[in-house]
């Protein structure tokens, strides 16, 4: 029977935890046409938070919970999650936020769905709840116009706040941004959600991320394409975003900062 992981990390947000367990748990098709798993790593630094999530892991007898030592951030999350010896070889690994929840067709779409040789990573339908598709994400590398407005968002605080409040009111006037009506290639996707495939698993025992928050979909575009595998957008993988749910709880100018410090290095594999 084909098993199925799914990886998250909670930064004191167990409500969002469980409702991301409950999606899990709600999936069609198990436990007859398919075993499911869960493991949540804990970056909690507040000791009721921690014990918090840890309670609500326990309700759920697919899901094992890790403590992590420190902040490790998300990437470096999810690795320790990639790390830890659970039984079981599963067929996908879906690594993702925790404040997500997945259509209760997900999985078996995704074991009926027959994807390129090569797509090393299946990025889903990601829509906030305010309706925005946000994949497909970026289709080919960045255009210099493109990268030129990174760089204006990361000249100066205020400008950062400018462009994303202008960007706030762009997505509510295309909220209805239509999607591919067939999966397709794509240079990046969101980083709120992967999974990864058997090839991806052969290849690869942890994900290539040098700081502690962003950057991460550059870095891990980086490390698919270097080993000649694609990533594939699925359109009819559909998961719901609460989006930044864990990066609210950081002030805007710290979640800005870690961006900055980290740009002039993934400037390039964008």
């Amino acid at each position: 029977m084909p098993l199925l992981r799914f990886i998250s990390v909670n930064f004191d947000g167990a409500a969002h935890t469980g409702r991301l367990l409950d999606s899990v748990a709600g999936q069609d098709g198990t436990p007859g046409e398919f075993s499911i798993d869960c493991i949540i790593v804990d970056n909690s630094t507040l000791a009721a938070r921690a014990m918090e999530c840890e309670r609500m892991v326990a309700c759920y007898p697919f899901a094992k919970y890790i403590k992590a030592d420190a902040n490790l951030g998300y990437f470096n999350g999810l690795n320790c999650g990639l790390a830890a010896k659970v039984p079981g070889a599963p067929s996908f690994v879906v690594i993702c936020n925790n404040d997500l929840r997945f259509r209760a067709d997900f999985c078996r779409v995704l074991l009926r769905t027959a994807y390129p040789q090569n797509a090393l990573a299946i990025c889903p339908d990601l829509v906030t709840t305010s309706g925005y598709h946000q994949n497909p994400h970026i289709l080919t590398r960045i255009s210099w116009l493109r990268r030129l407005q990174f760089d204006l968002y990361f000249s100066h605080f205020r400008v950062s706040r400018f462009m994303a409040g202008l960007l706030r009111l762009l997505r509510r006037r295309t909220s209805e941004r239509p999607t591919p009506p067939a999966g397709c290639e794509l240079h990046m996707g969101v980083g709120a959600c992967y999974v990864l495939t058997s090839g991806f698993l052969e290849r690869f025992e942890r994900l290539h991320f040098p700081f502690f928050l962003y950057g991460e979909e550059a870095f891990f575009s980086e490390q698919i394409h270097a080993s000649g595998g694609v990533l594939w957008f699925d359109p009819d993988l559909h998961v719901t975003h609460d989006e930044s749910a864990s990066l609210s709880l950081l002030p805007n100018r710290a979640a800005y900062e870690f961006a900055r410090r980290g740009y002039p290095v993934y400037r390039r594999l964008m």
